[in-house]
C-alpha cells in the first residue's frame, strides 16, 4: 500500500517541478519580501552541519554549481534573464562564504551571512560584468564570485578577533 502511494506521488512530480523545488531552494525564491536574502539565511544551515565534513562539503559545493547553472539556465527560458525567483545561486554564494572557515558558531555565520549579502546586494564591477555571461552561467557565476569575496572578508575579520 505505502509503495504504491510512493510511486503515485512520484510518477505525479514532473521533472519541471523538481527544478523549480532545486532552482528557488525549496521555494525561497517565491518569498514576496527579499527572495535572495531569505534563500540565503535558509541556506545557513548547510555549512553550519557540513562543516565538519570539508570533502563533503566541497562535493556538494562544486554539485550545486553545476546542478544550478543546468537549472538556472532553464528556469531562465520560463521566468526571464537572472529571474529573482532562481535562488539556488545565494546557497552557492553562502556555500562559498564558508567553504574551509573553523569555527562555525552564530556570530560567524551572521558575519558571513551579512558579508555576503552586501556582495551580493553591492555588485562590484568584475562582478556585476559577470552577469552578461549567457543562461546559468552567469546566474551562478555572480554569485560564485560574491561568496570568495566574503570568504576572504571574513577570513580577515577571523583573524581580527570575530569568533
Amino acid at each position: 500500500m505505502a509503495e504504491e502511494i510512493t510511486n503515485e506521488i512520484v510518477a505525479k512530480v514532473s521533472p519541471q517541478a523538481i527544478k523549480k523545488l532545486i532552482g528557488t531552494f525549496f521555494f525561497t525564491g517565491f518569498s514576496p519580501i527579499l527572495p535572495a536574502t531569505v534563500a540565503s539565511f535558509f541556506s545557513l544551515i548547510l555549512p553550519f552541519f557540513l562543516h565538519p565534513f570539508p570533502l563533503l562539503y566541497l562535493l556538494i559545493t562544486f554539485s550545486i554549481f553545476f546542478l544550478g547553472v543546468h537549472i538556472a539556465t532553464d528556469l531562465e527560458k520560463i521566468w526571464g534573464k537572472d529571474a529573482r525567483r532562481i535562488t539556488i545561486d545565494e546557497v552557492l554564494g553562502i556555500l562559498v562564504t564558508f567553504l574551509f572557515i573553523t569555527p562555525i558558531n552564530w556570530k560567524i555565520l551572521f558575519g558571513g551571512f551579512l558579508l555576503f549579502r552586501f556582495f551580493d546586494i553591492a555588485k562590484l564591477p568584475f562582478i556585476k560584468k559577470s552577469q552578461k555571461i549567457r543562461g546559468g552561467w552567469g546566474v551562478m557565476i555572480d554569485d560564485l564570485l560574491a561568496g570568495i569575496l566574503s570568504n576572504l572578508a571574513l577570513r580577515f575579520l577571523i583573524l581580527l578577533g570575530l569568533n
